[in-house]
């Protein structure tokens, strides 16, 4: 099967250990029957542009050999097409490589694709003012959507995952976050509204990081999204909310609401309110979401492969 492996050369502690580890994933994959030429992204947002004109090539499978948000940018040039989406965990969370159940150190996960299947799942998409993004995994706004865009400027070095838990912690005790409203879709295709000082829909249920099973339940098979909310005010329900999940009590929460949802729209007249999809800043309020009709085909390590 031709294709590329794109990863992003600027990620991670070392560059010159990243490109080893990149050419023996390579080099792995190839050794499997896969014909594959390996790609570096040339800046921020580069990987949907890129894997789109790959695919013009005539590439059938996308390698992504990183984390969530390289795996974000890619799914935009992807969606739409024909192309095989896998993936080599190379990043900080790796949330979807958990959800499929790929190894989660790059050489085993590379050797696991020796034997592969293959899974369809649909593309959720949102809207901000500043554009449009498909999504697998996540998409809100809140303080979710604040950390990402305080990200933008920040490096993660060496602290990895710990260096989102650090700029979270420093929000929470230093930021103003201000209620919106919240309007979301039920599979009855009623809408309901309510308001919410952070609104998550999430389609896997481990995250990875200091709250794992944020979502339980969630999951890419579902054909809905799992809404989390937190309700005001913000004083009382984020200390609580952050408490409560990193010890795994979320059913003890009175601030906390969940709900499956086909759709949601997040609107705030006050305030700017960030927001985010799959753990990347992607704009403003308003935001709109919901799941579409495109689907992608994802290519996982077989059981036989993991055994």
């Amino acid at each position: 099967m031709r294709g590329i492996l794109l990863y992003n050369p600027a990620s991670g502690r070392s560059r010159i250990s990243r490109a080893s580890i990149v050419e023996t994933v390579a080099t792995t994959l190839r050794s499997h029957g896969y014909e594959l030429e390996i790609l570096a992204t040339t800046h921020r947002g580069s990987a949907g542009n890129q894997v789109k004109e790959a695919i013009a090539n005539g590439a059938e499978v996308i390698f992504i050999c990183g984390g969530d948000g390289t795996i974000h940018d890619a799914l935009q040039g992807i969606a739409g097409t024909s192309a095989k989406l896998a993936i080599i965990p190379l990043g900080s969370a790796n949330a979807l490589c958990r959800e499929l159940g790929v190894p989660l150190h790059p050489l085993k996960a590379a050797e696991s694709y020796q034997r592969t299947s293959q899974k369809d799942v649909q593309i959720a998409r949102c809207k901000t003012p500043q554009g449009e993004r498909q999504f697998l995994i996540m998409s809100g706004a809140g303080p979710d959507g604040a950390l990402m865009y305080r990200m933008l400027t920040t490096s993660k070095g060496r602290l990895g995952r710990w260096a989102y838990a650090m700029h979270a912690l420093h929000l929470l005790l230093r930021a103003r976050f201000h209620q919106f409203q919240v309007r979301y879709q039920t599979a009855d295709e009623a809408w309901h509204t309510t308001s919410a000082i952070s609104a998550m829909a999430l389609r896997i249920g481990n995250l990875g990081g200091i709250f794992p099973g944020i979502a339980s339940g969630a999951s890419l098979n579902n054909k809905h999204m799992r809404l989390v909310l937190v309700k005001p005010p913000a004083i009382l329900g984020l200390p609580t909310w952050f408490l409560l999940s990193w010890l795994h009590l979320d059913h003890w929460n009175p601030y906390l609401d969940t709900k499956d949802v086909q759709a949601f729209h997040c609107e705030s007249r006050e305030s700017k309110v960030h927001a985010q999809a799959d753990g990347e800043w992607i704009g403003t309020l308003p935001l709109s979401a919901e799941l579409g009709e495109r689907t992608i085909t994802l290519l996982i390590p077989s059981t036989e492969a993991k055994r």
